[in-house]
């Protein structure tokens, strides 16, 4: 319990870094503001990394658990950088 607690907190903060220096990885305008950014990281950050933390046991049973755990943490910060490359990549077409 403890650690899907920690997990949330490293989610929201990495989902704020993330959107908050969207500008500086992309190189362009936000689209959709700042507030549009923090939002599309912060939410593909939360269901990226809670749909890693209980479906990824279920696929795997056999995988220790620290595993569980980076791949709860890697995956949603890489889905949250998709995401917003994708928002730029879309407004602009």
């Amino acid at each position: 319990m403890y650690s899907l607690v920690i997990l949330f907190v490293i989610w929201i903060a990495l989902g704020l870094i993330v959107g908050y220096g969207a500008t500086a990885i992309f190189k362009g305008e936000r689209p959709y503001g700042l507030g549009g950014d923090l939002a599309a990281a912060l939410l593909s950050e939360i269901i990226v990394g809670l749909m890693d933390w209980y479906l990824v046991p279920v696929i795997m049973p056999g995988l220790a658990p620290i595993w569980k755990f980076v791949a709860a943490l890697v995956e949603p910060f890489l889905t949250a950088l998709i995401v917003l490359w994708l928002m730029r990549y879309l407004k602009n077409r």
